[in-house]
This record gives C-alpha cells, structure tokens and sequence, in this order.
C-alpha cells in the first residue's frame, strides 16, 4: 500500500513538472512574429529579459535555465525572425544553431565593387561604405593575399548566401576565396608567353567582361586590345571611362568624361588601367587567357550588341558611320566570326 502511495506521488510530481515545464515553454499569448537581436556577447540574462519584455517567452527565469541546460556553449549573434507560435526551446534552438536571417545574394559577371556595395547594402547584409572600406584595406587585402591596392576584380562574381549584418570581412574573404578556387581550376602557363602578369590577365579580363556583350566575341575582344598593346597604341575602352567617372548606367558619356584626368581613361593613358573595373567572369578571365588569333584593332558595337571588327582606321570609320551615324558610305557588313 505504501509503495503504491510512493509511485501515486512521484507521479503526481512528474505530471505537476511536465505541466509547469509546458506553461513555461509554451508561446505567450499574443504573441506576435518579431525580429530579434543577439548582440555580440550578450549575456543570456540580458537575453531572456528582453525576450520577455518583447512578449516572446513567458518567462525570462525559465528560458535562461534553458540556456544553462541546453546552451552552454553560448548562443550566437545576429538578427534573427522569431515567429509567432514559437516555444522557448524553439527560439533557444534557432539562436544555438545560428539560424539568423539569410539572403540568397547574386553578383553578375561585370558587377564592379560599387555595384556589390549597393546590392549589399539592399539586402542588409553589410553597409555600402563599410565594404568599400575594407574592399580598400590595404592590411586586410595583404591579408587575403590580393596583390593589388583595392579589391576590385578579386571579388568572385556568383550567388552567395549572406546573413544580415554579416561581418564584413567574413563577406569580403567569401566572395575572394571564392576567386582563389575559380583561379586554382585554371591553368595559367600561356602568360608567360603573354608576357601578363596574373593582375594584368584579371585587369583585361574585367574590359574583355564589359566590352563583350556577345560570348562568343570574348576571345576576339580580347584579341583587340592584346593587338594594341603590342603596337603601343591606346586602349580606347568606353567602360574605364565610365568606371572612372563612375557611370556605371545608361548614362551617356560626354567628350567631357574622355578627357578626364585619370588613370582609369584608357583614352589618355597608355596601356592598361592600374586595377580591374568589374569582377569579371571565368569564360572572359579564359578569352583574355586564349585570344583568337587575328589581326583586328578596332571593333564597334552593332544595333544587336555584338561588334564589327576592323583591322585597320579607315574600315573602322566607316563602320562607326554606318552603325552610329546611319551613313551608308559604300559600307557591307558581311563579318561573321565562329
């Protein structure tokens, strides 16, 4: 009789445990969905009060008992969406797992540094500013093994998946080890007889990416401007004017923005701009690499963006005339490139 008043009682305690357990893990009512931040080494106290304060746990005292059983390796940081309905161990489970909000963030081919600053800060993950900042550290790149003065062109141009208010280095160093990978997957031997430095390849690979609008004209593209700088002759390339200027949309360029004064206008200045202007792609990063083999040092764009290639000045005029100026002059495009 006394050992079934025992097992009548622990039971009775068991159940009373497992009810207070479920009130106090149990969604306050009204509760309502919120964003939520851990700050960086918060303590969990802290934590479990402004949980309750938000009406998002029913109890602070019970929820950071929680943490001391179940965290005890600490909760991480970060911005965090606690839906409605969400129980203690729930929320307490997302923030140990770091499951904070996430975006799927994509950089096209030709997307300069300015432009992934922007598309950064639009989806909360770093501020514009202080990724240009770090985008020109010199420390932080010596530290990424980025031989250049800014990070432009080292930024792998892809879809990555990005935490709001992400680290901003944690960003940086994702987007250049991805680089490093793309760049480990391409032999580069063919510079030698280039005569290129692997900073000169990603420079004209980022004008070959802007210039070619067409894939299959990369190589020939690329083609033009290796003919060039053999010959001595300027580049010529409208998209370091605008990168200088930074006209980086439909904006018209001026006679104005060919004559700035800048290291960027390979209208001025000799040979190749000091830095990459976009994040160019592998298949242009390998047209620059393996240039098609012909002798043309002119090309202007069609009403189709692709491009008309000329070997010589004259040819190219006529070209310009024809396609920009809509003058005839006894000109026949019959040029079809493989």
């Amino acid at each position: 009789m006394r050992l079934r008043t025992s097992y009548a009682a622990i039971a009775g305690i068991l159940f009373l445990l497992a009810g207070i357990f479920l009130y106090f893990n149990s969604p306050p009512a009204l509760m309502q969905e919120e964003t939520f931040y851990v700050k960086d080494g918060e303590p969990v106290s802290h934590v479990a009060e402004r949980l309750f304060k938000l009406n998002l746990v029913t109890s602070e005292r019970f929820f950071s008992l929680l943490a001391w059983i179940g965290a005890r390796d600490g909760i991480r940081k970060g911005k965090y969406r606690i839906q409605a309905g969400s129980s203690a161990i729930e929320i307490l489970s997302r923030f140990v797992r770091g499951d904070v909000v996430k975006h799927k963030v994509t950089f096209p081919e030709g997307f300069n540094m300015y432009m992934i600053a922007e598309r950064l800060s639009k989806y909360e993950v770093v501020p514009a500013a202080e990724f240009l900042h770090y985008a020109a550290d010199r420390a932080f790149l010596d530290s990424l093994r980025i031989g250049a003065p800014i990070a432009e062109g080292y930024l792998f141009p892809d879809t990555y998946i990005f935490a709001e208010e992400s680290d901003v280095k944690d960003v940086i160093r994702a987007m250049s080890a991805r680089f490093v990978s793309v760049m480990d997957g391409i032999e580069l031997a063919p510079l030698k007889k280039l005569k290129l430095s692997l900073h000169e390849l990603i420079v004209l690979a980022s004008l070959v990416e802007k210039e070619a609008r067409v894939p299959r004209e990369r190589a020939h593209v690329a083609a033009v401007f290796h003919n060039r700088l053999r010959k001595g002759m300027k580049l010529d390339c409208d998209p370091t004017v605008r990168y200088a200027v930074k006209k980086f949309g439909s904006e018209r360029i001026t006679f104005a923005d060919l004559a700035v004064n800048s290291p960027y206008n390979t209208y001025t200045v000799q040979g190749l701009p000091p830095t990459p202007i976009c994040s160019p792609g592998r298949e242009s990063i390998l047209a620059a690499l393996h240039p098609a083999d012909n002798d043309f040092l002119f090309f202007v764009a069609r009403n189709d963006g692709s491009h008309y290639f000329s070997k010589t000045l004259d040819e190219h005029n006529r070209a310009v005339d024809f396609y920009q100026k809509g003058i005839k002059n006894g000109f026949t495009d019959r040029q079809r490139l493989d």
